[in-house]
């Protein structure tokens, strides 16, 4: 609606750019952040990378992504403020709060636009592992939860904390191998969509010929009853 905050999430995990396939492709991005905010929206690009949560961290980020670039030419703001806060995650099994980025945690509307990725930790990074963005520094949690199965629960609760109302996965050239961040592009050439991220990680695991029940993240969803048990 008019003048509605609208946060886009990309998957910015490292300076790269975007035919390496470790990052959201800032055209869809861009051609997201356009239809919003030709709807009287205001559009807000934000991300927490792995690593430090810190105005040249992000600039850096975003230069090296070809973000600001596509800013100029789109118009679209990117998210500078490195300030965070509580949220509150009452149903969580691992977490019942986590520590969120302000524009996440103040925008009226998030939409999660990831990366399709082989994960060495996750099995997969789409949609609900690319919330973990929503955290300031995260090696934390890192330490919290070393083990899998944890850690995919946790994200798990970390998704239904932040809520997106969108998620959207690049999967036009995704990842395989050493992801999240080592492996090599793959043409696929899809793009997925949907209100329920965890259904449209669940056709992202059938792309990438992966078990649902082998991602932990998905397993937790499905014993909560949050998403199907197949795609």
């Amino acid at each position: 609606h008019p003048d509605m905050n609208v946060v886009i999430k990309p998957n910015l995990v490292m300076k790269s750019k975007p035919e390496a396939a470790i990052i959201t492709h800032p055209a869809i991005v861009a051609a997201v952040g356009k239809r919003v905010k030709a709807l009287g929206a205001n559009v807000t690009i934000a991300e927490s990378a792995g690593g430090l949560y810190n105005t040249p961290a992000l600039k850096s980020t975003y230069s090296g992504c070809g973000y600001e670039a596509m800013a100029e030419r789109t118009g679209l703001h990117l998210n500078m403020d490195c300030g965070y806060g509580n949220m509150e995650c009452p149903e969580g099994l691992r977490c019942k709060s986590f520590p969120v980025i302000d524009p996440i945690r103040n925008c009226d509307l998030l939409i999660n636009i990831a990366k399709l990725k082989s994960h060495c930790l996750t099995g997969m990074s789409g949609g609900v592992k690319n919330l973990f963005g929503s955290v300031p520094g995260l090696p934390e949690f890192h330490c919290r939860f070393p083990d899998k199965k944890d850690f995919g629960m946790m994200l798990t609760d970390l998704c239904e904390t932040v809520k997106p109302s969108i998620t959207i996965v690049d999967a036009v050239v995704a990842m395989e191998g050493n992801g999240p961040s080592g492996g090599r592009p793959r043409q696929v050439g899809v793009l997925l969509g949907g209100r329920n991220p965890y259904s449209v990680d669940l056709i992202g695991a059938r792309l990438m010929a992966m078990e649902p029940s082998d991602i932990f993240m998905l397993q937790s969803a499905m014993e909560r009853g949050l998403c199907p048990h197949s795609a």
